[in-house]
Parts: C-alpha cells; structure tokens; sequence
C-alpha cells in the first residue's frame, strides 16, 4: 500500500533526524512501519524501561529496537512515539 509506505517512510526519517549525531547509534532502518535503530551495545533492558512508559518494544540481535507500530496511528500518535523512544534512546546512551 502507498500510503503506508508512504507513513513509514516519515516515521523513519523522523527517527533519523531526531536521533542524527547522537554517540552510540550504528544505523536507523526501517521498512514499511518496521523500524529498527541499532546500538553499538546490548539494550535488552530498553524493553522494560519500554513498557514502564507505556512503550512495546523488542529487542532483537542484543543491540536493535524494533519497532512494529500500527498502521492507523493518528499524526500525534506518532509524534508520540518518536519523542518518546528518542527520550528513551538517548537517556540509555548517555
């Protein structure tokens, strides 16, 4: 579908432009709504800082958060998601 393609393609690239020149950040990937940002460490613990925040993640490798988020989100949804995995991106790098 275009449209969603189209969707996750801004997704990815809010992702990349919030997390630009941030230590610790190996690559941004994403295809359609699946985004992953991997780490050059393990962050298998980022999944339950996740969830206390009301965020479902998954680790994947040791050292990648994927992201799986649906299709329908609202605009603030999604502005909602990037800030929220950024904030908890960056604080884990820190």
């Amino acid at each position: 579908n275009k449209r969603i393609a189209k969707k996750g393609k801004k997704l990815l690239n809010n992702f990349k432009s919030e997390l630009k020149n941030t230590n610790g950040i190996v690559d941004i990937r994403g295809k359609g709504y699946m985004i992953g940002i991997q780490l050059d460490r393990p962050c298998g613990e980022l999944v339950q800082k996740a969830l206390q925040q009301g965020l479902l993640i998954n680790v994947t490798r040791g050292d990648t958060i994927r992201l799986l988020p649906p299709f329908v989100m609202s605009k603030e949804q999604t502005e909602t998601l990037v800030n929220k995995v950024t904030q908890l991106v960056k604080d884990f790098l820190k």
